[in-house]
Formats: C-alpha cells, sequence, structure tokens
C-alpha cells in the first residue's frame, strides 16, 4: 500500500497537554484514565506518535465531561526558514524547594519578565509554570494572579516537572527555551537529556546555595542569577 500523502493538517500534540492540563492531572493519572500506560500519553504529548482513533475519541470525551472544546488539527506549518532563533519560552520554577513569601512573589516575578524580556526579545509563545506545595497556597495564589500555571501537590513534584518540561519541549526541541528555577541537582539529568534534543537550556538559581553540578550542565553563560534579595 503507498504511504499516504500529507495533507494540509495535522495533529496538535500541544492539544494533549492542553486537555490535560485544564482537567488538572498529572500525566500518571491522565494515562491511568485513558487506561494506556504513561510512557504512552508522554509520546503523544511530545508528538514522538499519535493516539489512534479509539485513544483520540476517549480524550474527546473527557475534555467535554470538563467543557473543553477539543482542537486535536492544526494547518501544517512551514518548514522554518534558516538561521532563525527560537521562539518557544518556557519557564518551569521548582517551587517547592525555591520559593517565596507571598509580599516576595509580585517583585520577584516582575524581575523574571523583565529579564526573560531582555536575554529572549524574539520569543512569541511564551508559558510560565510553578509547581507548589499547598502549604504555600498563598505565594501560589499570588503567582496564579501574575498569569502562572500553577500545579500544586503535597508530594514532591520533581517527576512532575521533568515530564512537564519534556512534553513541552518535544514538539519543537531546536525551537524552545527552556528555563528551569531551582537549585536542586536532581535536575542536571533533564537539563542533560534536554540539550541533546536541541532545546537551548537556563538555569536561575541564587548565587548562594545552588548545585555547582546543576549550573555546569547548563554552562555558566546560562546561569541566570537570581537577586540576592529573591
Amino acid at each position: 500500500m503507498a504511504p499516504v500523502k500529507a495533507g494540509k493538517y495535522e495533529f496538535r500534540p500541544d492539544s494533549l497537554v492542553h486537555i490535560r492540563e485544564q482537567v488538572g492531572l498529572s500525566q500518571a493519572k491522565m494515562a491511568n484514565l485513558l487506561g494506556v500506560p504513561a510512557n504512552t500519553l508522554s509520546r503523544w504529548e511530545t508528538g514522538a506518535t499519535s493516539p489512534d482513533a479509539e485513544s483520540l475519541a476517549a480524550i474527546y470525551s473527557t475534555a467535554m465531561e470538563h467543557g473543553i472544546p477539543p482542537d486535536f488539527f492544526q494547518r501544517r506549518r512551514p518548514m522554518p526558514k534558516q538561521g532563525k532563533g527560537p521562539s518557544r519560552l518556557l519557564v518551569m520554577w521548582d517551587f517547592q524547594n525555591l520559593g517565596v513569601r507571598e509580599n516576595r512573589v509580585e517583585p520577584l516575578n516582575s524581575w523574571l519578565r523583565e529579564e526573560m524580556d531582555k536575554r529572549f526579545p524574539g520569543t512569541s509563545y511564551r508559558r510560565f509554570k510553578a509547581f507548589s506545595h499547598p502549604k504555600q497556597e498563598t505565594a501560589a495564589d499570588k503567582l496564579q494572579e501574575l498569569g502562572w500555571r500553577v500545579f500544586e501537590d503535597d508530594v514532591d513534584m520533581d517527576e512532575e516537572i521533568v515530564n512537564q518540561s519534556k512534553s513541552d519541549c518535544g514538539h519543537e526541541p531546536k525551537d524552545t527555551i527552556l528555563v528551569l528555577i531551582t537549585k536542586d541537582g536532581d535536575f542536571k539529568e533533564l537539563v542533560a537529556a534536554s540539550k541533546r534534543k536541541g532545546v537551548t537550556v537556563y538555569l536561575a538559581t541564587p548565587q548562594q546555595g545552588h548545585s555547582q553540578s546543576l549550573v555546569q550542565s547548563a554552562g555558566n553563560k546560562n546561569w541566570i542569577k537570581l537577586p540576592s534579595n529573591y
């Protein structure tokens, strides 16, 4: 059988991420709801594979039950022009391990956004996410007011940060800048894996008390030093 000719439209992996985030589920919980392995859902969300018709119908049903109109397809985009820099910016804040008090959220948010504007002026798509603990609810609510997408759990969310980073970066890695706000050295494996796929990775950490090996994994030139009074 001859291969099917590519049409004008293509599947949107980020549509799955959007539905899952709006429902408020982790990859593991969403995969369990759909009856598929978590790594299968991860591959769908990164664009490595696409769900079959039956799975797509199950995702559609889940979305509609939560009042989310699915948008699974988009017009096929032309190949990017050579020499164009990354246009997607993803900021992941490990707020559980590097949180701030409520009265410091707004000034630090302003500083971070100004820093992003200065360093990455050409990014047309931006997504800011924070991962917090229920005990940080007041500060997390403030972050949400300021436009951050906040994920909250009473367990360590390192794995969730890794999974969402891979999902968000996986579709267009060479067109993506990932900024990790953390001081946890365990994320150096995520940094290395992301760089191998072509993602440009930056780290935002305190000038004191950070993991030196974590900074080295991204490189000193890609180290964004948080203000000392954060």
